[in-house]
């Protein structure tokens, strides 16, 4: 890829990276820790603590506290300077949980501030902070239905894990 003009490779950095952080947020939502270890460096850190640590410990938690997360990301920039690049990602993030048999949402906003490297070739996060921008919680005290699958195949029904239709095309 050296061979490439450098505005070409930049791009093509660019675009590894964006979808490198499109997979976190699938690895979030699906709960799928490998998923989400998928970004970052063995030695990469996460809200303050080792990162392929922090997936492996919130994959069972947010299992266990959540009915479901969706994330989106909004604007997206990175710089890329060889083998390092810097990025920042908005995102919005709702959380569904269920409380005395009540749905609730939480939403926050909020921003992934990551510093990659290129090892070997690939790009992974050594460093991620996350600044909050806003949450708020409760912002549908109400009972929460799952849309039903319907026979035509309007609907599918989300999944927790590698079962679900994102995984299979």
């Amino acid at each position: 890829m050296n061979d490439l003009p450098r505005e070409l490779r930049d791009l093509l950095d660019k675009q590894a990276i964006r979808d490198h952080l499109m997979r976190y947020c699938r690895g979030v939502d699906r709960c799928d820790a490998d998923l989400m270890k998928s970004i970052f460096h063995a030695d990469g850190t996460a809200f303050g603590t080792n990162a392929w640590e922090f997936c492996d410990h919130f994959v069972p938690t947010n299992e266990a506290d959540t009915t479901f997360t969706v994330h989106m990301l909004g604007n997206i920039l990175v710089d890329v300077d060889g083998d390092v690049a810097y990025s920042e990602a908005y995102f919005v993030t709702w959380v569904g949980r269920a409380e005395d048999g009540t749905g609730y949402i939480d939403a926050f906003c909020g921003r992934y501030v990551d510093r990659w490297e290129r090892r070997a070739g690939e790009w992974g996060v050594v460093t991620r902070r996350t600044v909050q921008e806003w949450s708020r919680a409760n912002v549908a005290g109400t009972e929460m239905f799952p849309v039903p699958a319907s026979e035509e195949g309007t609907f599918v029904t989300p999944i927790r894990g590698r079962d679900d239709v994102s995984y299979h095309g």
